[in-house]
């Protein structure tokens, strides 16, 4: 898709009377957005902002190395060696290196080399940091596109993709942290971004009034023919669009939650930077035991990190983000499935090292929520910074970003969604700006299953964003126009093929209800056999397929064709979605209470 970027003038930082303002220039390609405040608590944005750009640039992804400079100078070397063994053939030559074989080294050699080694890598470090500033074409290459900010009633949100699109990165702030905060222009635009801003985020103070400015100026004024004027034409990558749909599906999944310790989070991090581990695997393991402090297990190591402090409870996403720290009571597990247990369950996250993005936020930060789907699927960090949120979602590990195979929508319990329903949320949160589930359910007055059908779609086209910490949902168009399949690009393979199975191929041979609303569903699908545990919502739970697909993937990049055969074919036959639930995500929460 080709995105115009207008922009007149560059974000940073300018000196006011009396203070400073950290200055956005929003697209003018867009429309008017803009937004005026004194930050109360800078330094907490700056700490915030920064952590921000860590996810923008990181990019974590195996690369083979190029060993064309390295064979090239193989060749040099060896070319030279040839050529002084011939200098060396002479007695003049073999005398004078007889003479430096015996002559003392000179007193000051050592640190003599350390200094102009410093020279040396300081003017490179110098020279890159220019480059990087100053090359808007290997910017471009560095980040696709620039940053989303949205001015809503009630916060101002920065959204941002790592360059390997494995990580997204949310800052939240709430709209009472500015002081004398003027009339805002709510909506949703992209702004202007450049390395050289990071270090503009670095000369915010505490003792400095600082006022966060998305400039209006450019709508106001005249700007073609301007010498600061300027404009880009973009074309974004499919996968860069449909990560935001795909965090939306992954919201919807069933999850855990877990409050951990900030100090649990230091602890992982500071193991991880001392240590380089050479063999797999390379996981973090939470072991989650009810009526236990869940523990972190760092592999190949094994080293246990326990959250103290924290027990096991049950809830759903409906309680809010200002849930108290503890008085949930002792976990009892599965009780919102039905099933009791007291077995440690397990589940493993890979992609580890994205997690220093928040190193800068922990000295900061109140607390800290992690919500997972499962092993080897995507996990969500939110750190609670009192007026502020920073939400981390990674992909199920580095290598696989949020569109490669990870088709998590089609896991969710609806997959048939109605375009005018969808089109009625839209239009209902563009009046509103945000609502929960609950508020949309009685506005909308749509059953359960449609109505997260049309989320789901809503979200897809990237009209939609689910705010993790707030608990609602929010009208954020991430582009000018809604997001149609052309633009998305075609879907991935399996979901093609699933949906050509479904039609005349699946025969179910057992169906047998399970306690909570879940069933086993046992089928075969184009002659291959198939057994799936559906939830009350008709989403996923558990799986198992006897095709190549699965045995290499189970359920961390979607279902396979057959399983999503089976799971339409349900959906065409009205059983997918039986005894819905009215809570939002099946999940267990992991409190704070006193030890």
């Amino acid at each position: 898709m080709n995105l115009d970027l207008r922009y007149l003038g560059r974000s940073g930082v300018k000196e006011l009377r009396g203070g400073a303002a950290l200055s956005f220039a929003p697209n003018l390609a867009r429309p008017r957005v803009f937004f005026d405040g004194e930050l109360a608590r800078p330094l907490r944005f700056r700490e915030a902002v920064s952590a921000l750009h860590d996810v923008v640039v990181g990019d974590l992804r195996l690369r083979p190395r190029d060993r064309a400079a390295h064979e090239a100078w193989k060749k040099q070397e060896a070319e030279r060696e040839v050529r002084l063994r011939q200098e060396l053939h002479g007695k003049a030559m073999r005398a004078e290196l007889e003479r430096l074989a015996t002559a003392p080294l000179p007193p000051n050699l050592e640190a003599d080399f350390r200094a102009m080694h410093r020279l040396y890598w300081g003017a490179r470090v110098r020279w890159a940091n220019e480059l990087a500033r100053h090359d808007p074409e290997l910017f471009r290459h560095l980040v696709p596109c620039d940053p989303v900010v949205t001015v809503a009633p009630d916060v101002v949100f920065f959204e941002c993709f790592s360059k390997d699109e494995s990580s997204y990165g949310c800052l939240s702030v709430d709209r009472e942290a500015f002081k004398g905060a003027r009339d805002a222009g709510l909506g949703t635009t992209n702004v202007d971004y450049s390395l050289a801003l990071y270090d503009h985020f670095q000369t915010l103070r505490s003792y400095r009034p600082t006022r966060l400015l998305v400039d209006p100026t450019g709508f106001e004024v005249a700007v073609e023919g301007r010498g600061d004027y300027r404009e880009e034409k973009i074309d974004l990558p499919p996968s860069w669009l449909r990560g935001f749909g795909q965090i939306q599906a992954a919201m919807c999944l069933p999850c855990r939650r877990v409050d951990v310790p900030v100090e649990a989070v230091y602890s992982i991090l500071a193991y991880l930077t001392r240590h380089r581990e050479r063999t797999g695997p390379r996981s973090l393991r939470f072991q989650l035991t009810p009526g236990k402090p869940p523990v972190v297990v760092i592999d190949p190591w094994g080293i246990p990190i326990p959250c103290r402090g924290v027990t096991c409870d049950d809830g759903f996403a409906a309680a809010g983000p200002g849930r108290g720290a503890g008085g949930l009571g002792p976990y009892r597990a599965g009780a919102s499935s039905g099933a009791r247990t007291e077995a440690t369950e397990e589940i493993k996250v890979w992609g580890r090292r994205r997690l220093l993005a928040l190193a800068r936020l922990l000295p900061l930060a109140d607390r800290i929520e992690v919500r997972l789907l499962g092993s080897g699927l995507p996990s969500l960090w939110i750190v609670f910074l009192g007026e502020m949120r920073f939400t981390l979602a990674l992909s199920g590990w580095t290598a696989n970003d949020w569109t490669s195979g990870s088709h998590l929508d089609v896991m969710a319990g609806a997959v048939s969604p109605d375009a005018q329903l969808s089109d009625r949320v839209v239009r209902h949160l563009e009046l509103a700006q945000r609502a929960t589930y609950g508020e949309l359910a009685v506005a909308l007055r749509a059953p359960d299953d449609a109505l997260r059908a049309a989320l789901h779609l809503a979200a897809r086209q990237g009209q939609v964003i689910y705010d993790h910490a707030a608990e609602c949902y929010r009208f954020r168009p991430v582009m000018p126009v809604a997001l149609s399949d052309a633009l998305l690009g075609p879907e991935p393979p399996e979901v093609a093929e699933g949906r050509r199975i479904a039609q005349g191929g699946v025969e179910i041979a057992r169906e047998e209800g399970l306690a909570g609303g879940r069933r086993v569903v046992v089928a075969r699908a184009k002659g291959t056999s198939c057994e799936l545990l559906l939830d009350a919502d008709g989403a996923i739970k558990k799986a198992k397929c006897s095709c190549s697909y699965f045995y290499k993937n189970r359920l961390r990049a979607g279902p396979c064709r057959h399983l999503l055969a089976v799971k339409l074919h349900l959906a065409g036959s009205g059983d997918a979605g039986r005894a819905p639930q009215p809570a939002l995500i099946d999940e267990v929460m992991f409190t704070r209470t006193q030890n």
